[in-house]
């Protein structure tokens, strides 16, 4: 995901990906690939992967990490679980983005900017996690997960 971006996707440093997935037995299986904006179905799993410029790095918001989550394993999650999925993150050592700091204000202000699909809920501090660390990072999560009526509750997906 991290190559061969158009020259729209470039001058905006984002690009959409949308997933896929399938399951069998007790796995998941997903696929991938970039998709434009105007070809994007509705309601179907897309997250952001952006361009930090002066960190010459690809990034994905911790939003659209727990929103990639929910659609894999087909839950909503309340805040309890997504708070517990955001602290077995912190082992992937997300950067603080925030309106606040110096280093990371213009890429904050980047991130509120983009239309829907929004990799962010509100205007606030938002980590980010390297692209790169995505695939490990879900499967470190559901490896992890085992879901309780508690905690999530389900959902229907068009696959």
């Amino acid at each position: 995901m991290m190559l061969d971006w158009t020259l729209e996707e470039q001058e905006c440093r984002r690009r959409l990906v949308q997933f896929w997935r399938r399951h069998e037995n007790n796995n998941i299986f997903c696929t991938f690939k970039s998709v434009a904006a105007a070809d994007r179905v509705p309601n179907s799993i897309v997250v952001s992967c952006i361009y930090w410029e002066e960190r010459q790095d690809f990034f994905i918001t911790s939003v659209d990490c727990i929103h990639l989550l929910e659609s894999l394993i087909a839950v909503r999650f309340t805040v309890e679980e997504k708070n517990r999925i955001r602290r077995n993150l912190e082992g992937f050592r997300p950067l603080t983005v925030s309106k606040c700091k110096a280093d990371s204000i213009d890429f904050f202000k980047l991130i509120m900017s983009f239309p829907n699909p929004k990799p962010r809920n509100i205007e606030k501090d938002v980590k980010v996690f390297p692209w790169r660390i995505l695939p490990l990072a879900l499967k470190k999560i559901i490896g992890k997960y085992t879901a309780s009526y508690s905690s999530t509750s389900s959902i229907t997906l068009d696959t």
